[in-house]
């Protein structure tokens, strides 16, 4: 062990646990799913999980409802007659289901890019979640930022009385405005005058509940080329406020890159997001159903319900960590699989050090999955463009590579290290002026000598250390740094 240990993350912290089993839907109807499903909607009602969703229809390549069941919010069974509501004349696109009073209403929307009119969104009800009745029209695009088009839309109904809608509109080349909008009867709505009232983002899809006197939005969220799933909350819906930066439900499952068209994966081409949440609270905890790939859908549980939800959301994941678009903390480790981190690390800083002060890094490091097992241990970093580090070539070679004002050097062999499998390791890094020495499970691997020109860069500088992948899916545990001598 170092000295003194300065920093120490052991990731007990994480908050969503996603199901090992994922996806748990995909398509498989094909007279009801020509192209995709997405959308889910999910309920928890006498026992029974509930979930309503977006179906590409082949009748009327239109998008329409979908219908499915499961005991255990996990194994699901669609419903045989899906899909359930498949108008002529009207899309039931972009669906959004919620209950009040012992009634269902589902929320939708018709022509979403405004063309040839203006999009307008549509209401039904339902007794049984099956026969929808009672079509309404309730909102058009008439906001000059909504561009002529609506989208995404979430509906709650407060302890007042009153319905309360985040909806996403706007030019679909800028993205990401969402609007609020309020109604006495679900039928007759006032947008606020101010809209919108979240810029700034290119996101949508949309989930709102009230916890206690705050109300939370969990919505997707495009970062580094992907959308990855956030939070935010509000008091009013009107001033929103990010959770924290960093993305709740990030790819840590292979599937969610991409699933083969012959496995239920969409045949639309919209490969590699992370989406539409949706949130219910059942049997002690909160399950989260979400889009993976822009077709399958996975799940997530918290363990509890909503009130501790919200109570741990003030403690988020990652806080000592800098703002990043990749990882996420699940079962204990901080969970790593975007490519685009190979060049962009998920750092920390270490307090009360800086270089050339000799320190010690040590974690637990596997990878779980991926045509690689090249997970980055970056023990000198300064920025994107000036960086050290670390990683497993094959049985036989691990290597040590230099970026220097944007440009990697030669890797530099340091011998095998019996660690390319994909199991987990105990990786040791002490690095002592310009000298590095790479032990992994208790074993010196080799020792290397950083170049002069990046150790002009750092001379001075925090220091700091982070993870990154390429074709690779790791994990990583208990990180510690400290000041130490070897």
């Amino acid at each position: 062990m170092p000295d003194t240990v300065l920093f120490l993350d052991d990731f007990s912290d994480g908050i969503w646990t996603k199901y090992p089993g994922n996806p748990v839907m995909a398509r498989s109807q094909p007279w009801a799913e020509s192209d995709y499903i997405c959308e889910p909607n999910v309920l928890y009602e006498d026992g029974l999980f509930r979930m309503w969703f977006s179906q590409m229809f082949p009748r009327n390549r239109k998008t329409a409802l979908g219908y499915a069941t499961s005991s255990d919010g996990f194994t699901w069974t669609k419903h045989p007659n899906n899909p359930v509501l498949a108008p002529e004349d009207v899309e039931v696109h972009r669906p959004s289901v919620m209950g009040h009073e012992g009634m269902l209403y589902l929320f939708a929307v018709q022509n979403e890019q405004g063309a040839p009119a203006p999009a307008t969104m549509r209401r039904w009800t339902s007794r049984d979640g099956l026969a929808w009745t009672d079509e309404r029209l309730v909102m058009a695009a008439t906001q000059a930022w909504e561009n002529g088009t609506l989208s995404n839309m979430a509906v709650i109904v407060d302890e007042d009385g009153v319905w309360r809608m985040l909806y996403t509109a706007g030019d679909a080349a800028i993205g990401g405005y969402f609007g609020y909008a309020h109604s006495r009867d679900g039928v007759r709505w006032t947008k606020h005058a101010g809209n919108p009232v979240i810029t700034g983002l290119y996101g949508g899809d949309p989930f709102l509940v009230k916890i206690g006197g705050r109300y939370y939005a969990w919505h997707s969220h495009l970062m580094a080329g992907s959308l990855r799933i956030c939070c935010r909350w509000s008091e009013d819906m009107i001033r929103w406020h990010p959770v924290y930066n960093n993305p709740q439900i990030n790819y840590t499952q292979p599937w969610e890159h991409g699933v083969p068209e012959e496995e239920g994966g969409t045949t639309a081409g919209y490969l590699g997001h992370l989406t539409d949440a949706t949130l219910c609270e059942a049997r002690g905890k909160v399950f989260m159903v979400y889009q993976g790939a822009q077709t399958p859908f996975g799940v997530a549980t918290f363990d509890g319900g909503f009130a501790e939800l919200a109570a741990r959301l003030q403690r988020p994941p990652l806080s000592r960590w800098a703002e990043s678009p990749f990882g996420m903390v699940e079962g204990g480790a901080l969970k790593i699989a975007d490519n685009d981190s190979d060049r962009a690390p998920v750092y920390a800083e270490m307090p009360g050090l800086v270089h050339p002060r000799p320190y010690v890094l040590e974690c637990r490091l596997g990878c779980y999955a991926g045509a690689t097992t090249r997970a980055s241990v970056v023990a000198r970093y300064l920025d994107k463009g000036n960086f050290a580090r670390f990683w497993i070539q094959d049985e036989r070679a691990s290597l040590y590579q230099e970026c220097l004002r944007g440009m990697f050097g030669n890797p530099l062999d340091l011998g095998p290290s019996g660690a390319h499998d994909r199991g987990e390791h105990a990786w040791r890094i002490v690095v002592n002026g310009g000298t590095n020495q790479l032990h992994i499970d208790g074993r010196l691997v080799g020792r290397c000598d950083t170049s002069p020109a990046l150790l002009r860069r750092l001379h001075g500088a925090p220091v700091r250390i982070g993870f990154s992948t390429l074709d690779s899916y790791a994990s990583i545990r208990d990180v510690r740094v400290g000041s130490g001598n070897e």
